[in-house]
């Protein structure tokens, strides 16, 4: 009975929803929990977003040019990987602590898109450039190609920590 309820919702009815369960308002409303996700996020974003910041400008060409691509991104991949969790998870809890406000922010719908495009980036980056990399991994001045996949990142994931920055601020 409840699926079938969820199949005629529109997003706003399932934000309601959301925002009515117990543990939506036990998030919201205690004195230590949010305070520690919404830290913990800041703390995943800041690890994430410096590792994915790292091996951008070092496929850019500006950072540690004398060493490897592939040894600077396995080198940071771990920390990547267990912020980006780590945010993820967080970032979750902290929507669905405050889903209707989320719903109705113009600025989480824009980071939504960019972690989208930011996913998009990395996705297409992975699947094409990065095969090649056997080509360009130790040069000193990448491809332009891998240049602006770089440069892309960079100004994505930066739009997706200043939206959500300035999401929080218009609660």
């Amino acid at each position: 009975v409840l699926i079938t309820s969820f199949k005629y919702m529109d997003l706003q009815q399932l934000a309601e929803f959301v925002r009515d369960t117990p543990s939506s308002t036990a998030i919201r409303e205690s004195i230590l929990m949010f305070p520690i996700i919404e830290g913990l996020h800041l703390l995943g974003i800041g690890v994430s977003a410096g590792a994915i910041a790292i091996s951008d400008l070092r496929m850019a060409g500006k950072i540690f040019r004398k060493e490897p691509i592939s040894d600077v991104f396995n080198g940071i991949a771990p920390w990547m990987i267990v912020g980006f969790i780590l945010m993820t998870i967080t970032g979750l809890l902290l929507m669905w602590s405050e889903p209707t406000r989320c719903y109705e922010s113009i600025w989480f719908r824009y980071k939504v898109l960019f972690l989208f495009l930011g996913g998009a980036n990395a996705g297409i980056y992975h699947a094409t450039i990065w095969r090649s990399r056997a080509v360009w991994d130790k040069a000193e001045d990448p491809p332009t190609q891998v240049k602006f996949t770089a440069w892309a990142s960079i100004l994505i994931w930066s739009l997706v920590i200043i939206t959500g920055r300035t999401m929080a601020y218009n609660f």
